[in-house]
């Protein structure tokens, strides 16, 4: 843990606790996986008495997998472990920002006595993605990433013929009612701001607050962003630097069009005034629900807060968007929870806290969010091809 956990904080910033945390977490997937390698099963199916249908789950056989620099061995991990678990070869394609992590990953693999060809690493920009996902040896491809790679990883597997799983972007909902526990809420809107510095799919960017606590909401929140401190990832501050010089310039882009067209940032607002990719946590205020910042994927430590009176009405305003990947809600009223939870267009939904995810919970997106799900048992269907025999067992009728 701690050598992988450096080595991701030494190539993209992230600070050292998190990158423990999540190396960490990862080998929970190993174990998780591990456990099911003899229960993929098939069914047997009725289909009358003189016959015997039944199904078998079989290896597809090579996974390509594309995996980003944010949570490197995590988000390795989610997908080779159900690949190997259903008896496939694994080619991974880490990104260029972190391919060090992943090369050391696959190194211990070996070490471990994981047989050669299984777990295979190639490492390099565009050019191998392109030949990686046009291959004709590759049976599947797994790909976490931005919509408009994601798309291209798609077509490419449409030519190919072969299935693919898709993992995008998110622009997630955060919904606080007037008897929500607000120290609560507010940690939970903290963690995502601070969260691989902002740089998750997952982050819940949009906060709704209801107008009756929206003012305490907001005072608190601002306190807690204004506590926060800044840092290189070894030092373990709360925000370490966003990954390149190109993502700050991009995060800050975003913020002054907010500005520009009469947002108010309560607090941040700019880069930070010190040397390297820093940029200042930074919470938004008065941007309207068609605003560039409220409808794209900003990846940085940016939040933006509204407010609202009705269940009705955020539970729209939550869905108007071409995202689906992530929400919370916040609330000690037990109906309005389900209520909610169930009508907010999202394939993972919190009730009461932030991050719930576990290996054996189903992970995946709605609308432009992704395809298919990572994680529990549903992952290994992804992995596998579904075949039917069917035999003919003669009649039953007696002699």
């Amino acid at each position: 843990v701690d050598e992988l956990a450096e080595i991701a904080t030494r190539e993209m910033g992230r600070p050292i606790g998190q990158s423990k945390g999540l190396v960490g977490n990862a080998v929970d997937y190993i174990d998780y996986y591990a456990g099911m390698t003899d229960k993929v099963e098939g069914e047997t199916l009725p289909v009358g008495p003189s016959e015997q249908a039944f199904t078998r789950k079989e290896p597809i056989g090579v996974s390509a997998q594309i995996v980003p620099w944010n949570a490197p061995v995590l988000l390795c991990l989610r997908g080779v472990a159900p690949a190997l678990a259903a008896g496939n070869a694994v080619v991974v394609k880490p990104s260029p920002f972190a391919p060090g992590v992943i090369l050391k990953l696959a190194e211990i693999a070996t070490e471990a006595g994981l047989p050669d060809g299984l777990f295979n690493v190639v490492s390099g920009e565009v050019e191998t993605g392109e030949a990686l996902t046009t291959d004709p040896r590759i049976d599947q491809l797994t790909f976490t990433g931005s919509v408009s790679t994601g798309q291209i990883v798609a077509k490419a597997a449409i030519d190919q013929v072969i299935p693919s799983v898709l993992e995008l972007g998110g622009k997630s909902p955060a919904v606080v009612f007037e008897d929500a526990d607000l120290e609560a809420a507010v940690d939970g809107a903290l963690k995502a701001m601070t969260f691989i510095n902002g740089q998750v799919c997952f982050a819940t960017t949009r906060v709704f607050v209801h107008e009756d606590v929206y003012e305490e909401f907001t005072q608190r929140y601002v306190d807690a962003v204004e506590s926060l401190d800044l840092g290189a990832g070894m030092e373990n501050p709360d925000l370490g630097p966003v990954v390149t010089a190109e993502a700050l310039e991009n995060i800050d882009s975003y913020v002054q069009s907010a500005l520009a067209d009469g947002a108010t940032a309560l607090t941040g607002g700019r880069p930070a005034e010190r040397a390297g990719n820093f940029y200042e946590p930074t919470i938004i205020e008065g941007a309207a629900d068609d605003a560039q910042i409220s409808c794209e994927e900003v990846f940085g430590p940016v939040i933006n807060l509204y407010s609202f009176s009705e269940e009705s009405e955020v539970i729209r305003r939550a869905n108007d968007t071409e995202f689906g990947l992530y929400a919370t809600v916040w609330t000690n009223t037990l109906d309005r929870a389900h209520r909610v939870a169930n009508g907010i267009e999202s394939g993972s939904v919190m009730v009461n806290q932030y991050a719930g995810s576990h290996p054996q919970t189903p992970f995946g997106g709605y609308k432009k969010s992704g395809l298919g799900r990572e994680k529990g048992m549903q992952a290994v269907d992804h992995y596998t091809q579904l075949k039917t025999i069917n035999v003919d067992i003669g009649s039953t009728d007696a002699e």
